[in-house]
């Protein structure tokens, strides 16, 4: 029987994670080869930090570790810590904007230029944009964030502007908010879902 080949995703948020897992673990008898965003070393046995994304991904590890199915992991241990530098990086890029009120284009530019590589196939995906073959089984829509590594290089320079704009607040939420959750749920409430609409029409 031919196993389904498709993009489980939901952004990166405790709440999204675990309805993801909670789906995962209820079809994972139907499953094949299922890809996981974990380090590839954990699938090895091997020690894996997982860092400061540890808490929101333990709804993958105990779905890894207690639910009995194909699971396979994609990603590194170095990604991760390659992720968590880069997250440095933009919050200099936000500070920056916010002390002089103004988006360098040029400098965020340089930032997204390295677009994410895709997963494989069937898989869950965390912050990427649904496709044709896709599944959402979490929070949705992305993060400004995680649109902006998808989308950024597609984007006329006003958008651009604007979507950097969005990260500036994001980012501020996610600084005077407890978790990732909190702040996510905080800029849909601002109006993020309606603005995400015209960066993917």
């Amino acid at each position: 029987m031919r196993r389904p080949l498709f993009i489980a995703t939901t952004s990166l948020t405790r709440a999204g994670v675990e309805a993801c897992a909670d789906f995962l673990e209820a079809v994972a008898p139907r499953l094949g080869a299922f890809w996981l965003p974990l380090p590839a070393e954990l699938c090895k046995g091997l020690p894996a930090d997982l860092g400061p994304l540890e808490k929101y991904l333990e709804p993958l590890l105990a779905l890894y570790y207690e639910v009995k199915a194909n699971w396979r992991c994609y990603g590194s241990v170095a990604e991760l810590r390659r992720k968590e530098l880069a997250a440095v990086k933009l919050v200099a890029l936000v500070l920056k904007a916010k002390v002089f009120g103004k988006i360098d284009l040029a400098e965020w530019d340089t930032y997204f230029t390295q677009r994410a590589e895709a997963p494989p196939k069937p898989a869950l995906a965390i912050g990427t944009l649904v496709q044709e073959d896709g599944i959402i089984c979490g929070t949705y829509p992305p993060n400004p964030i995680e649109l902006a590594h998808e989308r950024w290089h597609q984007l006329p320079p006003e958008k651009k502007s604007a979507l950097a704009k969005w990260i500036v607040e994001y980012v501020s939420m996610i600084i005077e908010s407890i978790n990732l959750d909190e702040a996510y749920f905080k800029l849909v409430k601002r109006g993020w879902a309606h603005a995400y609409v015209n960066y993917i029409s």
